[in-house]
C-alpha cells in the first residue's frame, strides 16, 4: 500500500517550527502544530539531558499538574511502554507493543490511563547521533480511531527535522548557561571586592541588564526610592559617578 504524504503539510510544520528559538516554546509549538497533521487527545514532550535525566517539566497538552505528578510520584515505575520503547530510533504505537486483552486489566491501565481518558498511545524518541534529546507521546482516548502507520510515518519525518533544530536549541541553552553563570560569577566577585549588601547585588545585576530603576523597583518588589538609595550607596563604594561608568567598572 502506498501511503499519500502531505508534503506541503509537513514543509509548513518545518517552517513554522524551525523559527523558534526557545526550547520551551519551541516544544508547545511543536505539539500544536503537530495536532494539525495527527489529532490527538492529549500529549507531552520531555527534554533530556546527556545523562537521559529529565530536563525541567515536560510540556503537556490536555494533561494537567495533578496527572503529571501522579505519573512522577508512583505510575511511571508501572509504565511497561515506557520499559519497552525508551530511547528506540523507530516511532511505535501501543498497540503494537501491548497485548491489550492483558494489559487493559493492570494497574496501571486502569488506574492511571483509563482514568484519564489516555487509550490509544504512540510516541517517538528524538536523537542527536547517539544522544536522546526528547520524546514526544500522543494520546488518543478510546472513543478515537487508533494511531496509524501513516502517522507513524508523518512522526518519523518531523523527528529527524526537530533532531537538527533541537540540537542547535540545546547549543544555545548551554551556551546561554554558561554566560550566566561567568556573569554570576563576575557579579559575586564584584559585590566581595566592593563589600556590596545581597540587596545591592541585586540592584548591581539588573542594572547591568539594562533595567531602569522602575522595572528595578517593581521586579524587588520595593520603592523606586529604595532603589536610588542602594544606588548610591553603590555608586559610593565602587566610586563611581553613574551607571555607564558602574558599568564600565564591573566588565574592566
Amino acid at each position: 500500500m502506498v501511503l499519500e504524504i502531505k508534503w506541503e503539510v509537513i514543509l509548513n510544520f518545518i517552517y513554522k517550527t524551525g523559527k523558534i528559538m526557545d526550547l520551551h516554546k519551541y516544544s508547545y509549538t511543536f505539539l500544536q502544530e503537530l495536532n494539525k497533521m495527527i489529532p490527538f487527545y492529549a500529549a507531552n514532550f520531555f527534554l533530556f539531558d546527556e545523562d537521559k535525566e529529565l530536563l525541567g517539566d515536560p510540556v503537556c497538552y490536555n494533561i494537567n499538574d495533578s496527572v503529571l505528578k501522579a505519573y512522577n510520584d508512583y505510575y511511571w515505575q508501572l509504565d511497561d511502554i515506557r520499559n519497552l520503547a525508551f530511547d528506540q530510533q523507530e516511532p511505535i504505537i501501543s498497540t503494537q507493543l501491548m497485548d491489550y486483552k492483558y494489559w487493559i486489566n493492570t494497574e496501571y491501565f486502569n488506574d492511571f490511563l483509563a482514568k484519564n481518558r489516555l487509550y490509544y498511545s504512540c510516541g517517538i524518541d528524538i536523537h542527536a547521533e547517539k544522544r536522546l534529546l526528547g520524546t514526544i507521546s500522543l494520546f488518543r482516548t478510546n472513543k478515537d480511531n487508533n494511531f496509524t502507520t501513516k502517522d507513524l510515518v508523518y512522526l518519523k519525518i518531523l523527528a529527524k527535522h526537530s533532531s537538527n533544530h533541537l540540537n542547535k536549541l540545546f547549543e544555545i541553552e548551554e551556551l546561554r548557561n554558561l554566560n550566566n553563570r561567568k556573569e554570576e560569577n563576575l557579579i559575586q566577585n564584584k559585590a566581595e571586592n566592593f563589600n556590596l549588601s545581597k540587596r545591592e547585588k541585586d540592584v548591581l545585576r539588573l542594572i547591568l541588564i539594562g533595567k531602569t530603576n522602575e522595572e528595578i523597583a517593581a521586579e524587588l518588589f520595593i520603592s523606586i526610592n529604595t532603589v536610588k538609595k542602594h544606588l548610591s550607596h553603590i555608586f559610593n563604594k565602587t566610586e563611581v559617578h553613574n551607571r555607564t561608568e558602574l558599568v564600565a567598572l564591573v566588565y574592566k
